[in-house]
């Protein structure tokens, strides 16, 4: 873990002060920080950001604590079908979702706008994407999921003694959720909230895609174009990367603090209780049609106007000379695309491997930081959630300056998206096998040892296979994350390690939007098939 993740920081700071390119000596200076700290650009960026990762942030709360609210503590019907729908937006990729919905509300071709002023015959757009706003709602409702998987358990979880007592006080339900369940529960919620912005703030696609063309920048996507400069700026690189970092780094020790002094919140004791569930009378209807509306906005429409797109020479909004036009060519076109193969081939490649080594590491780390509890497990469990903190485009940088200085010549080979990959997901990965891994009664070991097993042997026969059901899960989210990852990528690929996120970037910064919508429906097929099949082969080990 300090190879993987403390070397490179070392390498981000050092380059933050160097004053001279990759490859050419020099001494250190800083003169990189007084040239990036006294200019207005620098705080326009940061205002920016901050402020389109807290609108997000407020907007996926909003929507995530209705939804667990609603789905655990009310009557809401259709439940089990709402349960398995919600985790669905996270299987199309922030890119594609994003580039959907300049498709549907560009001022000059998108279909919604396009369609709204044809029908009313409005003198311009209804709404403009290239926004600040609209950058925030849609990155907000697309980290929905997130929210909600965070934030259910803990409803589901809460005992009802004091909502109870609210309501024979005389409170309603809105004036009880406010003031008793929201507040009760506010360190799951705040470390929810702590969590979302370290993630807002490394948020690559939205930016990149609409921020980009209406000239709204923030820190990542600052970094990204420092990159693309001829030649680049290093010493701006690595200075913003420090800047973000830092704010993470601060985001990721409050985040600490608030799940270390959560026990001061505990309601579940030893006494039998079964949660309170409201009853919505006429308005489970409208929370129905709330649920509706987000579904809607989250993967039907985005996904209906990528497949239309891709079915089109060029993109237009539909009429019957556009119907006229629809055929499975740009398919084709893309099939026919030279070394077309070679980033699905390297997608494949990351998405068998990365969470593969990722949940093996994982086990193993949680088995010392919940049962082998040996000196400095503590510190283990600090540095396995560190890389949350580190923005993706960030690490890239990181990554590029250790491996163009360590003698390990893997910069733009697959291998360094290997290693991108694992430790970006090692956080999860942990944290997801740690809660496993104390459900596990030492006895089971101790029985083991007890017949003359080893440590490895126990670990393989005894330990992973009870754990089984956490890891495949691990393993199953693992892998649609890598699919579909970009900030961290975005910063390392090259020609021979190009993955299909970044072929979907290319494309779509080459003005093929058809070819763009071709690609991200393949990968979308292809990410919905992977988590069908997971899913089945978990069910069964459960």
């Amino acid at each position: 873990m300090i190879y993987l993740v403390v070397v490179p920081l070392v390498f981000l700071l050092w380059s933050s002060f160097r004053s001279t390119p990759i490859g050419v000596p020099g001494p250190l200076t800083l003169e990189n920080y007084a040239r990036a700290y006294t200019a207005p650009q620098t705080y326009g960026l940061l205002a920016n950001t901050l402020v389109f990762s807290v609108g997000s942030v407020a907007v996926s709360i909003l929507i995530g604590v209705s939804f667990a609210w609603l789905l655990e503590r009310t009557n809401l019907p259709f439940k089990d079908v709402i349960y398995t729908l919600i985790p669905i937006p996270m299987i199309v990729p922030g890119i594609l979702f994003s580039i959907a919905w300049v498709l549907l509300l560009s001022p000059t071709i998108g279909l919604v706008n396009v369609s709204l002023v044809r029908l009313f015959n409005l003198g311009g757009p209804l709404i403009n994407v290239y926004s600040l706003p609209s950058m925030i709602v849609l990155d907000g409702l697309h980290s929905v999921p997130i929210t909600f998987l965070i934030l259910a358990g803990a409803f589901r979880r809460m005992d009802p003694a004091l909502e109870e007592a609210s309501a024979v006080a005389g409170a309603g339900i809105v004036t009880t959720l406010h003031r008793i369940t929201i507040r009760v529960l506010s360190p799951t919620v705040f470390a929810a909230v702590i969590y979302l912005l370290i993630s807002a703030m490394d948020s690559f696609e939205v930016p990149g895609v609409i921020g980009l063309r209406a000239g709204i920048h923030v820190l990542a996507l600052k970094i990204y174009l420092a990159k693309q400069d001829v030649p680049p700026d290093y010493g701006l690189i690595g200075t913003l990367s420090v800047l973000l970092l830092g704010f993470s780094a601060v985001l990721a020790v409050i985040y600490g603090r608030v799940t270390r002094e959560s026990a001061r919140y505990a309601t579940i004791t030893g006494k039998n209780y079964s949660p309170k569930i409201y009853d919505l009378g006429r308005w489970k209807y409208g929370a129905l049609g709330f649920f509706a509306l987000y579904f809607l906005l989250t993967v039907v429409l985005p996904v209906l106007v990528l497949i239309w797109a891709s079915l089109l020479p060029f993109y237009q909004v539909p009429s019957a000379k556009a119907f006229s036009t629809l055929s499975l060519a740009k398919y084709w076109e893309v099939c026919g695309f030279p070394n077309v193969g070679l980033p699905f081939t390297n997608t494949l490649l990351m998405v068998l491997c990365a969470p593969t080594i990722t949940m093996l590491i994982c086990s193993i780390f949680s088995w010392v930081i919940v049962k082998g509890r040996i000196k400095g497990w503590r510190l283990l469990d600090t540095l396995a959630f560190l890389p949350h903190a580190i923005p993706g485009v960030v690490f890239g940088v990181a990554l590029m300056w250790t491996y163009a200085f360590i003698p390990i010549h893997i910069y733009g080979t697959l291998w360094i998206l290997l290693i991108a990959y694992v430790t970006s997901r090692i956080p999860f990965g942990t944290r997801l096998m740690n809660a496993a891994m104390t459900q596990l009664h030492k006895e089971l070991e101790e029985a083991s040892y007890a017949s003359g097993g080893t440590w490895g042997r126990t670990f393989r026969k005894i330990t992973l296979p009870l754990l089984l059901p956490a890891v495949m899960h691990g393993w199953l989210v693992s892998a649609i994350l890598v699919a579909k990852a970009m900030g961290t990528v975005i910063m390392l690929y090259g020609q021979d390690s190009i993955v299909i996120s970044v072929l979907v970037w290319e494309l779509w910064e080459g003005g093929d939007v058809s070819g763009t919508a071709a690609v991200g429906v393949i990968l979308i097929v292809s990410l919905m098939a992977v988590t069908f099949c997971a899913r089945k082969y978990v069910t069964r080990a459960l």
